[in-house]
């Protein structure tokens, strides 16, 4: 009942908010309310991504929907108060057995936000993408992309014009028992708890772009999950031009701290060189890019964990399939990005002013091979092959979408007659 209430208490809320901005009239000074909708539709179909084989029967298809009703409130130049309740349910096409489920309502933003001109103070549960998403991104993987958020505390100092410094501190637990959950679900956020903290630094010297930073994750235990981690990150991100139409990016990092009693030594990265030809043809790309990823692999001879942890970014950064892939080598772990390298290619054509697309190519690696009996089951260290195309449209100012394809194909780093496979999305999206 005390769930229905603060539903009902939420929906008041906006909808009053709702009210008061349809009242407002048109003026030169700041808006007191703000209300935003989206709506996101998404069919999504593959075979075996997960299994690598199709005599699992693994294919899987479904509709799934998310619902986004925001409120954000400015009381002043200064203060925003912000509100959003988010739904996401699937419905399945493949496999028949899964009965259809209305799944949960739960707060995804709620936040306090003050903002001056030293820069700005945010508490509260909130979204935060550092850099590019290669350490900071996504605080509950285990719930897809129906919400990134972390229950957090969040400074951005900004130490001039091109220059800011962001510290946060957040926690995520396994099930949201932070806020109130209607028609919980238990839907699980995280394998064990984490807490998290991180200075990261963004600034523009001359045409470098530089952004070195420290991230810090503990992971605790759970009956369940007994081990506790504890995983210093130390990195940087740099952007620069090299040429007229050339534009060099990387970023590494390295790990220290322990997992149970064993201490942490791992390292990772990725650099790609982007090459913008100025052609403005619609048969020809607008942007060539090759690049190159490592994250280490853990040595089972040593007692040092080596393997790469993603600290907060399993996300699906490299491949929206390839994430399921990894859920059985590391046990259950959806995009447990780790023991993974890739040479990589990508180009970006504009079709139409609405209408482009983008197709990747990945050779991809382990750094370590296979442990024996384990799932991938495989001698050598070739993942296997993976190309992208990505066709991104907008039809108008409220509604957009994508037309996603994977194709992936197994090497030998996993075990003999591993199939390759196809994973499909269809997505549209429309926001108010």
């Amino acid at each position: 009942m005390k769930n229905q209430l603060y539903l009902i208490l939420s929906l008041i809320f906006l909808f009053t908010l709702i009210t008061f901005a349809q009242e407002q009239t048109k003026s030169d000074t700041l808006p007191q309310f703000k209300i935003s909708f989206m709506e996101r539709f998404r069919i999504e179909t593959w075979d075996n991504a997960v299994t690598l084989s199709s005599a699992a029967n693994g294919g899987t298809s479904y509709d799934r929907n998310r619902t986004n009703l925001m409120g954000q409130w400015f009381p002043t130049e200064h203060f925003e108060a912000a509100l959003m309740l988010t739904n996401e349910y699937r419905y399945y096409f493949a496999p028949t057995n899964k009965n259809f489920n209305f799944n949960e309502i739960f707060f995804d933003q709620l936040y306090v936000k003050y903002t001056d001109g030293f820069g700005a103070i945010t508490l509260g549960r909130q979204n935060i993408m550092l850099g590019e998403g290669f350490i900071v991104m996504d605080g509950s993987p285990l719930d897809g992309s129906r919400s990134a958020y972390f229950n957090a505390g969040r400074f951005d100092w900004s130490i001039d014009k091109v220059k800011k410094l962001t510290a946060f501190v957040s926690y995520v637990p396994t099930l949201d028992n932070v806020l109130p959950v209607i028609n919980d679900q238990d839907q699980q956020l995280l394998e064990q708890p984490e807490y998290g903290a991180g200075l990261y630094f963004a600034g523009l010297f001359g045409n470098l772009n530089l952004q070195p930073y420290y991230i810090y994750k503990y992971i605790d235990k759970t009956d369940t999950h007994p081990l506790i981690s504890n995983i210093h990150t130390l990195g940087a991100r740099v952007v620069s031009p090299v040429a007229e139409q050339f534009t060099v990016t990387g970023e590494g990092a390295y790990q220290f701290g322990n997992a149970g009693n064993n201490s942490r030594s791992a390292y990772g990265g990725y650099a790609y060189c982007d090459f913008d030809t100025k052609l403005n043809k619609s048969y020809a790309p607008d942007v060539c890019t090759v690049g190159g990823i490592y994250l280490s692999g853990d040595d089972p001879a040593t007692k040092t964990v080596e393997g790469w942890d993603p600290v907060f970014s399993r996300w699906p950064k490299w491949s929206e399939s390839y994430i399921y892939t990894l859920i059985k080598e590391y046990g259950g772990k959806v995009a447990y990005w780790s023991n993974f390298a890739s040479i990589f290619g990508k180009l970006k054509f504009t079709l139409m002013s609405d209408l482009s697309l983008n197709i990747d190519y990945h050779h991809m690696f382990a750094p370590q091979k296979a442990a024996a009996g384990s799932f991938p089951g495989g001698t050598g260290n070739t993942r296997g092959d993976l190309i992208i195309a990505k066709l991104i449209f907008k039809i108008n100012d409220n509604i957009s979408g994508h037309i996603l394809w994977e194709n992936f194909t197994p090497g030998n780093y996993y075990f003999d007659g591993a199939n390759r496979y196809n994973w499909a999305r269809v997505e549209f999206l429309f926001k108010i």
